[in-house]
């Protein structure tokens, strides 16, 4: 047996030198025939003395070197095939079957000069509705061609593998005894009839609408639908019986006009239309498109050609205004200091593209961007001023409505335009320096493990659909809903989106804990820009001071999360509105708050653009203009102003409570810590009545689940709460100390920050889970004021240092001490294994996942710089400047003074 293994690896040597030797040869030998056949037979001849060593081989077979010799045989299968297969490839009038296949032994033996194209099997991946087709090509070109030995078309097979598909066939041996089995496992796997067929229907029912008449989306329909019907017939359906139901819902596929024809061409007959028919009309319906866009193709390039004729001379590069070679008419400082009618009539008698300014085509077929004011098809130097659009406004006052005469935006000419803001309304007619407020309110938003969220909502009664972001969708882990919409806004068809999911969103008030209500969203990428476009000066209006507002910092520009429209706006709507004396300005009562709308001044006294809202289908009615270079100057100037207005802002009444009671109950113990009361909105708190603890134990048990799979997660878990008890930041209870009936039960989980280099594992506190009464501990915490100014801010004040600083303040919260009578509201449920017992614990430091814990936290550190000020006056300054939760950016002038610091 030995021997016939040495001459084995002796074969391999030899088959593998002949192969390199071939690869080698000069042209001139690779065209003798007789070459390339001698070689052939050469191969052959060993190949079945390789053959037949083997089977002796197996028939003596030794477990010990099984491995290592099939290892041996497989290199030199692979030889083998390489070399025979580069030999028929380079044979003339080879029977080749990749070139020439053959389907039977008969149809290859006779001869022909004809060469047929190469053909090429795809690439089969393990997608399922792939498969059809490359079993059909697949037999008819290897599985069936008898010129194919079984390790050949094995080596065929394998070769045309990818992804799922390969997988299943990687720790097959390349044996030709194994093809029958690994072609049988590939159809068991993939020639899944129910799953096909599922696929292919998928596929018709779910093609996308054609919106506008469009020969290329029309192209597409009819070819997926014939592809799509050729499918389910290869399987064995009967489609033929389909043709009505197939019509039905290719008919709600297309567009308006087409779907007008089609019914116009059915109308004469009482009979029922077949698929024939249907496909017949496609056709002619986007040849007769075709043929329209090829007319104004060559309209278009008939006005080409009559410009180049006329301006052959003139450069390029020649300003066609002065005559100057070193600008273009666009950067003329001549041709901008003109007025609108001498710019209109120079272009005109010029014959200059109105859209461009250019010379060598007119504006129907100009491809250059439109006006950026009004985006109609004329340059920003060419829009008309004031005077020129107002005639074309016709308002009725008394019913508020637009005539049905067009409007344009009044605006003046570009070279003097002034910064543009973005408008979201439902009608505007004045044109004012003020900028219209928008319904906004700071809602909760329950999340998908029952914790709840603060989002930024827009109420919008000219919408019939309520809208969410995807941001506001991944930070609370709804879960989304197929549900492909089409929404429709500014200009009708032409400001169309789509919207592919929706969601279930439980909304909460702000303000009233007992308002909660449920809405489907459909999920976009984003809603509006911020809202208000820009920073605005706060009301002047006493009575305001005393209504509880939804959003508080409405004069703030902000992201909006989400928008609820007309679909819930009946249910957050409630009696009461409040005007503003001066007008303009109304308050109107809300479930969520006090909402504000209407117009209000600018910080700055600049014109704001207008705008016009359509209700069309589902209407989101904001809408956004372009913003020029101006205004994202002025922008950038106004950085600084929004950081010093940050210190004057008004504060809500549950704001100011919320700075007084911690004023008041803050008291500092004899080490220096400070000690904090839980800042309740009512003296006496219900969350306190509803029954928590059982709700905790639940939660700790789930929690032990997961343990189990996850062994190292239970180790740093485990060590973060031994953390807590060493530390004294958490202390054990019993029910002796006092009924658990009265007491707040907190259920916590973890959760993994891989990204961290100190705590990879944080334990984190549910406070917004509810008792049995329906009450959560955050629904009854004030949640106070913004106390630090925006990340933007400190950062760029950061950057302006010669040498930068940064710290970070270890465990923050948990620095901070929960007074006795309070820590019971922070109770909890623990115990090391499952083994254990349960005992209770509470914590007695400020609590990760509290409602007030970022406030308690920033507060007292702003307190601790207010305290210490005698002592250390610089330092203090930049602990209430330069902090942004825990984490510290300042700087300093020398290193001396770094070190000080």
């Amino acid at each position: 047996m030995a021997s016939l293994i040495k001459s084995q690896i002796g074969y391999k040597e030899t088959l593998k030198r002949a192969y390199q030797n071939f690869r080698k040869s000069p042209k001139d030998r690779l065209a003798k025939v007789s070459y390339i056949k001698t070689k052939l037979e050469l191969l052959e001849s060993d190949w079945k003395i390789v053959t037949n060593n083997h089977n002796r081989i197996l028939e003596n077979f030794d477990s010990t070197i099984e491995e290592e010799y099939l290892n041996l045989y497989e290199e030199l299968e692979d030889t083998y095939l390489n070399y025979k297969l580069s030999l028929l490839d380079v044979l003339p009038n080879s029977d080749n079957v990749m070139d020439n296949p053959c389907m039977n032994n008969q149809s290859c033996k006779g001869e022909s000069n004809l060469r047929l194209p190469k053909i090429s099997i795809p690439v089969f991946s393990g997608n399922y509705s792939d498969w059809q087709t490359f079993k059909d090509l697949f037999e008819s070109l290897i599985h069936n061609n008898t010129s194919l030995d079984k390790i050949e078309k094995f080596h065929y097979l394998k070769g045309l593998l990818t992804g799922e598909a390969e997988q299943i066939l990687r720790h097959v041996t390349l044996y030709a005894a194994n093809y029958d089995q690994s072609w049988t496992l590939l159809n068991d796997r993939f020639n899944n009839k129910k799953y096909l067929v599922n696929c292919l229907l998928d596929r018709l029912l779910n093609q996308s609408a054609i919106v506008h008449e469009s020969c290329k989306a029309i192209k597409t329909l009819f070819d997926t639908t014939n592809d799509t019907l050729q499918g389910l017939k290869n399987l064995g359906l009967h489609v033929e019986h389909w043709d009505t139901i197939v019509i039905y819902i290719l008919t709600k596929k297309i567009d308006t006009e087409s779907r007008k024809l089609w019914e116009q061409r059915i109308c004469t007959s009482n009979d029922l239309p077949t698929i024939l028919e249907f496909k017949q009309f496609l056709e002619s319906r986007f040849r007769s498109l075709e043929f329209l866009d090829i007319k104004n193709t060559k309209r278009i390039t008939n006005y080409q050609n009559k410009v180049h004729h006329v301006v052959s001379n003139s450069s390029s590069n020649v300003c066609a205004y002065c005559n100057r070679s070193n600008h273009k008419i666009v950067n003329c400082k001549e041709f901008c200091k003109m007025d609108y009618e001498g710019c209109h009539n120079f272009i005109k008698s010029s014959n200059l593209c109105f859209n461009c300014l250019g010379s060598s085509h007119l504006a129907i077929a100009c491809r250059s961007s439109k006006c950026r004011v009004c985006r109609n098809n004329h340059h920003s130097l060419l829009h008309p001023p004031k005077q020129k659009i107002d005639s074309t406004i016709n308002l009725n006052p008394g019913e508020g409505m637009v005539s049905d005469s067009k409007i344009s935006i009044n605006e003046t000419p570009v070279h003097n335009l002034p910064s543009i803001s973005n408008i979201s309304t439902h009608f505007m007619q004045q044109i004012a320096p003020k900028e219209v407020l928008l319904a906004t309110a700071v809602i909760k938003a329950q999340a998908k493990n029952g914790q709840f969220y603060l989002l930024r909502a827009l109420l919008d009664q000219g919408s019939q659909a309520s809208f969410i972001t995807e941001s506001a969708v991944q930070l609370l882990g709804l879960r989304k809903t197929l549900n492909k919409s089409i929404i429709s806004g500014l200009g009708g068809d032409k400001g169309v989106l789509a919207s592919k999911y929706n969601v279930e969103v439980l909304v909460q008030s702000n303000h009233d804990h007992n308002f909660e209500m449920e809405a489907q969203a459909h999920v976009l990428r984003t809603i509006t820009s911020l809202l208000p476009s820009t920073k605005i000066q706060k009301v002047d209006w006493p009575q305001l001071f005393s209504l509880n507002l939804a959003d508080p910092h409405y004069s703030t520009p902000s992201k909006i999360d989400i928008l609820l429209g007309a679909d819930v706006y009946g249910d957050v709507i409630k009696v009461g509105l409040v005007r503003d004396p001066n007008g303009g300005l109304t308050a109107q009562f809300t479930a969520l708050g006090w909402v504000l709308s209407g117009p209000t001044n600018l910080v700055n006294e600049e014109i704001a653009a207008q705008t016009q809202c359509h209700h069309n289908l589902i209407l989101s009615m904001h809408t956004q203009t372009q913003i020029d270079d101006n205004e994202l100057l002025k922008r950038f100037w106004q950085l600084d102003s929004d950081s010093d207005s940050d210190n004057t802002k008004i504060l809500s009444e549950e704001e100011t409570r919320c700075e007084e009671f911690y004023a008041k109950t803050t008291q500092r113990s004899e080490t220096g810590r400070y000690v904090v009361r839980l800042p309740f909105k009512e003296t006496d708190p219900q969350c306190k009545y509803g029954r928590s603890r059982d709700i905790a134990i639940k939660r700790l048990r789930l929690l032990e689940q997961r343990f189990k799979k996850n062994p190292e997660l239970k180790a740093r878990y485990s060590a973060v709460m031994q953390e807590y008890l060493d530390l004294g930041h958490m202390e054990h209870v019993t029910v002796k100390d006092k009924d658990p009936l009265e007491c707040v039960y907190l259920p916590h989980h973890g959760v993994i920050r891989e990204d961290k280099t100190t705590t990879k594992v944080r334990v984190v506190f549910d406070a917004s889970c509810k008792g049995t009464n329906g009450i959560s501990l955050n629904q009854t915490l004030m949640v106070g004021p913004k106390l630090q100014q925006d990340l933007r801010h400190i950062i760029m004040r950061w950057r302006m240092h010669p040498i930068c600083l940064s710290a970070d303040i270890v465990k923050m919260y948990r620095q901070v001490v929960v007074t006795d009578a309070d820590a019971d509201f922070q109770r909890l449920v623990w115990r090391e294994d499952e083994e254990s017992e349960i005992k209770d614990y509470r914590l007695i430091r400020v609590t990760f996942g509290t409602a007030c814990a970022p406030y308690l936290a920033v507060k007292t550190l702003q307190q601790l710089a207010i305290d210490e000020h005698k002592e250390c006056p610089d330092v203090a300054e930049k602990i209430i400047t330069d902090y942004y939760v825990d984490d510290l950016l300042t700087g300093c002038e020398t290193v001396e003074e770094g070190l000080r610091i």
